[in-house]
């Protein structure tokens, strides 16, 4: 849902009936997303029956994809009502949804003017002792308007704040889990113009997701695993030729094909470059026909194998794009303090492949190619320092 009203405006509607107060159930038989065992907190709902829903149940603002729906009734056990009493809970954290909006903006339509963000540019990163919950606003956010966490169960408002004083650097925010229950949470970041970025996810219980299970979506495979980025698409899986096991494979049109046996290749089609007047011939010295673009061949043997970077600016902060091919890694970047001309924020080794798509072993060279680029475009004279999730480029 890119635009237009929020899925949140399901949990405000007016004719939703009064819902009792936020309360713990124990989950008895696999439903939406939450295994056996898993506690979630609720409300208990009453409903009219009706054609599509005989019977009351449990509201949850979130079954896994960022939708609301119900837990019946003897799908789960109630605990009681829910009570904070811990510093810590170390359940994974599984993104649901991203969108995009305008909020209370009467006849506005379509992309608000700093950008979306997309469902690529958000992670839970998992440590042992925390997860931490990362995005960047599209654009440089010192100018942004209001920071807001919100429990969307209870829909208490846990943190609300404007956005600068939640920004790490110029467009970053961070935000530590470790302290929240296990529950359904909403984030908004919002500009003054009305536009609205939301964030959907759900902190499960110590232990769950556990175990994959038949038609498992992306999210929660990737949590089972532990993976960084939780809304991204699951590899397709073809079955190994050979073998009675499956495994992740590329997908099916990138697959190498056999030669088709029909085919013969003529005895011979060799084709030579002349660049004195830029004419294709064959083999015999005779003008091919179907003459080729040198300059367009030129460009497309430069942009295939020699890298090159793009910058863009916002403010105090932009994105360095790294481009090789088909391959493109995007960078933030914001100006330092004291002999640090400029921050730029990479990814730190254990999440690269996550992030950039690109192998690990190619990491050093991109990164080295990056450094020694930047400071010929923009810092003659610098050098660079490498941290493990950053580089300062310094006088």
């Amino acid at each position: 849902m890119p635009f237009g009203i929020g899925p949140g405006f399901l949990f405000r509607s007016k004719a939703m009936l009064p819902m009792e107060a936020t309360i713990r159930c124990k989950i008895l038989r696999h439903t939406h997303v939450f295994q056996p065992g898993n506690i979630v907190e609720t409300r208990r709902r009453i409903l009219e029956k009706s054609e599509n829903q005989p019977e009351s149940g449990y509201f949850i603002p979130d079954t896994g994809d960022g939708n609301p729906g119900i837990i019946p009734l003897d799908n789960v056990e109630p605990l009681g009502e829910t009570t904070a009493g811990e510093e810590a809970y170390y359940g994974k954290c599984v993104l649901t949804g991203v969108s995009n909006f305008w909020k209370d903006a009467d006849g506005k339509t379509g992309e608000g003017p700093a950008g979306i963000v997309k469902p690529v540019n958000v992670r839970v990163v998992h440590y042992p002792d925390c997860q931490q919950l990362v995005f960047h606003m599209p654009r440089y956010a010192w100018d942004a308007g209001t920071f807001r966490l919100t429990n969307a169960c209870s829909q208490e408002i846990i943190e609300e704040k404007p956005v600068r004083e939640r920004l790490n650097g110029g467009t970053m925010i961070l935000t530590n889990t470790l302290s929240f229950p296990p529950g359904f949470y909403t984030i908004e970041a919002d500009w003054p113009d009305g536009w609205t970025h939301r964030i959907q996810f759900i902190k499960f219980t110590e232990g769950y997701p556990k175990a994959p299970y038949g038609k498992a979506p992306a999210n929660i495979f990737h949590a089972i695993r532990g993976d960084e980025v939780h809304l991204q698409p699951l590899p397709e899986e073809i079955p190994n030729p050979g073998s009675t096991e499956s495994g992740i494979r590329i997908s099916e049109n990138r697959r190498e094909r056999e030669p088709d046996s029909d085919h013969s290749s003529p005895a011979c089609s060799l084709h030579m470059m002349y660049d004195r007047d830029e004419r294709s011939l064959d083999y015999t010295g005779r003008e091919n026909k179907s003459e080729i673009d040198v300059e367009k061949f030129k460009k497309e043997v430069m942009g295939r194998f020699f890298p090159k970077l793009e910058y863009t600016q916002e403010g105090r902060g932009g994105s360095i794009y790294y481009m090789e091919g088909a391959i493109k890694i995007q960078f933030g970047w914001e100006f330092g303090g004291g002999n640090t001309v400029v921050i730029i924020f990479i990814p730190n080794l254990k999440y690269w492949e996550a992030q950039t798509g690109t192998p690990i072993y190619r990491r050093n060279e991109i990164l080295q190619f990056l450094c020694e680029q930047v400071i010929r475009d923009q810092a003659a004279g610098c050098r660079y320092v490498m941290y493990e999730d950053s580089i300062s480029i310094v006088r």
